[in-house]
């Protein structure tokens, strides 16, 4: 019995924090566009009141893109009316918004509450890539890199042009963007789109990696073994994802099969060069990476 009370009034502590949240919110106010878009923390939970939605119908004719945004979110969230917020998304579109060129973009593209009109779409993800719109240009390079093995079920919904994803991959990663820094590292790495070097790779992975991104990191470790023959470095970035709890289940098992090949593969070789009579050698990469490691 002391059971079941410990969890029901723990329960219930929830349920009367969760009600305390909602209400404490302001009930004339609508922050739908700022809140979803992590603009703003005011974001209302409750519906807005038809004098709020009236208010910014007519702020929206006035040419107030904030407004619109709104609605696009209001109808897409209240009213389940895709047609009435793609219309305030065109109409943010033709004021200039470069939020509203990105979300119409990617609704084109995969046909999600809009038709599907992939053309339309790359012109509006290019339009919004042009004034620095980085999530724009990770779908840009995202889908306009060829994969590394073709699949009879993947379609391109482009024509494949790496050299193209090189630019918007770039683009992204010199405004600070770790996760087209990670893109320009493989690029740089498989020669897509640009002339291989292992040097620049590794520099544009490190960079991505020492920001947080924790799929460089993984890469970094597999990289620094299988390609450069580093081990040492290899067990560096592996150990960053094992020590890091949030790190998930598939980087986890990477980092662990890198570290594991970094620490026993070396140590099998010098044991065979002994046998043969030969000096136990130290594996420390490539020079370039010695030299970045230095200025660092």
């Amino acid at each position: 019995m002391s059971g079941f009370l410990k969890r029901y009034t723990s329960g219930w502590r929830l349920f009367w924090l969760l009600c305390s949240l909602i209400f404490a919110q302001k009930r004339d106010s609508l922050s739908i566009y700022y809140g979803v878009l992590g603009k703003d923390a005011r974001f209302v939970l409750q519906k807005p009141s038809p004098q709020v939605v009236d208010s910014l119908r007519l702020r929206a004719m006035r040419g107030d893109t904030a407004a619109m945004m709104a609605l696009v979110e209001y109808y897409q969230i209240y009213e389940l009316r895709p047609d009435s917020s793609r219309r305030y998304l065109e109409l943010a579109v033709q004021k200039g918004r470069v939020e509203a060129a990105y979300l119409l973009g990617v609704a084109y593209l995969r046909g999600v509450e809009a038709p599907r009109r992939p053309q339309e779409a790359r012109h509006l993800l290019e339009q919004a890539a042009e004034k620095g719109h980085i999530l724009s240009m990770r779908v840009l390079w995202d889908e306009l890199e060829p994969p590394d093995s073709l699949s009879p079920l993947k379609r391109p919904v482009w024509p494949y042009d790496a050299k193209k994803a090189f630019y918007y991959a770039m683009k992204a990663a010199e405004m600070g963007d770790k996760v087209s820094m990670m893109a320009v590292g493989r690029y740089y790495g498989q020669g897509k789109g640009v002339a291989r070097s292992d040097s620049l790779a590794y520099v544009w992975l490190r960079r991505s990696a020492e920001m947080g991104y924790r799929p460089a990191a993984a890469l970094l470790a597999e990289w620094a073994l299988e390609r450069w023959q580093a081990p040492t470095e290899a067990r560096k970035w592996a150990a960053t994802i094992l020590n890091d709890e949030t790190s998930d289940i598939d980087l986890l098992y990477r980092a662990r099969v890198a570290d594991y090949h970094a620490e026993v593969v070396p140590r099998w070789l010098n044991y065979f060069r002994r046998s043969l009579g030969l000096p136990e050698k130290t594996w420390r990469g490539p020079a370039w990476m010695s030299a970045h490691e230095a200025h660092h």
